[in-house]
């Protein structure tokens, strides 16, 4: 099977089922596989040819899906691009990738236009768009030679230590993440998506695919807005949506303030990015009257390759608190290690490098042979990430191999300090970073955007409070010599808290 197939498969089974829904704009099944086949024929006839790369530049739309599956039927490489990069990241991409052709919405050709000049093809969502597809072939545009091993799409990472650089993913390897997700999220054919963050992400990219591979039905927002997404809910009688904790937080406050909404076809929220403290878990299984998952993954993996389930969400709310820094056991597909600099692997409860091995793996990083060597191993993909495996087999992040502090010789870990502030109830969300110290050479600095707002917060009384807090939990070394406090966290386009920015911003200030 190709990812292509998807569509084919999903028109012969619901020739009258909504596929894709924005605003008034609604595709059936048939439709979408249609219009994914011109589109594939469209790029064929302007001269591109199998594994050719082409840029996908657009926020979220109705046409996205049929992008990414007619790209996926006529061979080509989809790069997706992240539309809050700068043009010259952007021109970074183009010429990392090697594209030849874009696809882009003309919200975004007003900002990239000159990065995007010299391509054998750019074609502008709208009506260049729908013409294009109008006057193409409708017949299947998949090469006779196009196989499950060769490439579906690069995504760059983020490029959070510097230039990104281009992950490689197959028509295997996703189609093996859509099929480990489907398990996991217990997707059928009669839910309700709603997609409100981005879809050119990792975990976009795995929504696009898993939240269509069943025949659902998906509905589309351009960003996120809390109001409209309980409009949605109850519009559209959503069973499904994906946030990040500072999204989950706006709906709930928003819920306080509104009348009473009718959220009961919401059956799961799923969320990642970082750990949602367990009151605002139970607020929004109370509220919202709807389970929560939680999942860990990165680019490299696939997208995920751990779940902590809507039932260890519930004995998390009922107090078993071991649970509440876990990122959850590992999906059925996915093998996860913990080992040492050797390769060794470590006993429960001791923090090594995370190894993941599973079928869902990407294929290597682009144009980049001794990275890939030293992350895509024989033995599994060597995340970077640093945790630990307790005896039930649950993950727990310490951190990335690079946000490690290193204070008076002794290692210490962002997220053991996270997990004590972010147990007090007037925390909303908590980041620590090192920074430079003439003494121990880096100390740790507490970020904290607090739960209540920033005219009601008095940060003396706080302060006072998580100094005591981490005084009883923590030893002297890991405790945060500074709290600082924001409104809000720089973010990546997965949700993910920027900390290298926060640490660069820090980082001046405590050398004074």
């Amino acid at each position: 099977m190709l990812v292509g197939d998807i569509t084919r498969n999903n028109a012969r089974r619901f020739p009258a089922k909504p596929a894709l829904i924005e605003g008034d704009r609604v595709h059936t099944w048939p439709v979408v596989d249609d219009r994914a086949c011109r589109l594939g024929n469209h790029l064929h006839a302007s001269g591109l040819t199998k594994g050719d790369r082409v840029l996908v530049v657009s926020r979220n739309a109705i046409e996205w899906p049929e992008i990414i599956y007619g790209l996926a039927k006529a061979g080509l490489v989809a790069v997706p691009v992240n539309v809050r990069l700068a043009a010259d990241e952007l021109l970074h991409i183009r010429e990392d990738s090697g594209a030849r052709a874009a696809l882009v919405h003309p919200e975004q050709l007003q900002r990239f236009g000159a990065a995007l000049e010299g391509l054998d093809l750019l074609l502008e969502l709208g009506q260049e768009y729908e013409t294009a597809l109008r006057e193409a072939s409708d017949t299947d545009p998949t090469p006779k030679d196009l196989t499950p091993d060769d490439m579906q799409f690069i995504l760059y990472t983020s490029g959070t230590t510097g230039r990104s650089k281009g992950v490689v993913n197959t028509h295997r390897g996703m189609l093996n993440q859509v099929r480990d997700t489907t398990i996991v999220t217990e997707s059928g054919r009669s839910d309700v998506f709603l997609a409100t963050t981005p879809f050119f992400t990792a975990g976009g990219m795995v929504r696009t695919l898993s939240w269509t591979y069943l025949g659902q039905t998906m509905v589309i927002h351009k960003r996120f807005d809390p109001r409209a997404v309980l409009d949605e809910i109850e519009r559209s009688r959503v069973t499904f949506t994906t946030f990040i904790p500072t999204m989950l937080q706006r709906t709930l406050r928003l819920l306080e303030e509104e009348p009473e909404r009718d959220t009961s076809s919401l059956r799961r929220i799923s969320y990642g990015s970082a750990p949602v403290p367990p009151g605002l878990a139970k607020e929004a299984m109370e509220r919202l009257g709807c389970d929560l998952q939680q999942r860990y993954g990165l680019t490299e993996c696939g997208g995920q390759a751990t779940i902590l389930t809507p039932q260890d969400h519930r004995e998390i709310v009922a107090g078993r608190s071991s649970l509440a820094t876990s990122c959850g056991q590992e999906t059925p597909m996915c093998e996860i290690r913990i080992v040492d600099p050797e390769g060794e692997e470590l006993p429960p409860g001791e923090v090594g490098e995370i190894v993941i091995r599973s079928d869902a793996n990407a294929a290597g990083y682009w144009n980049r042979p001794e990275q890939s060597a030293r992350t895509f191993r024989s033995d599994g993909l060597w995340s970077g990430d640093l945790g630990y495996l307790d005896e039930d087999r649950y993950l727990h992040i310490t951190g990335r191999k690079t946000e490690m502090i290193i204070s008076g010789g002794f290692n210490v870990y962002p997220a053991e300090i996270e997990r004590v502030i972010g147990a007090h109830g007037d925390v909303g969300m908590v980041a620590v970073v090192g920074v430079p110290d003439p003494e121990w050479g880096e100390t740790p600095v507490a970020v904290v955007v607090p739960a209540a707002p920033a005219e009601k917060v008095d940060t003396a009384a706080l302060t006072a409070e998580l100094t005591e807090l981490c005084r009883a939990e923590l030893a002297g070394y890991k405790q945060p010599r500074r709290f600082e406090y924001r409104t809000e966290f720089p973010l990546g386009p997965a949700g993910k808290i920027l900390k290298r920015l926060l640490a660069e911003e820090l980082g001046p200030a405590a050398a004074r």
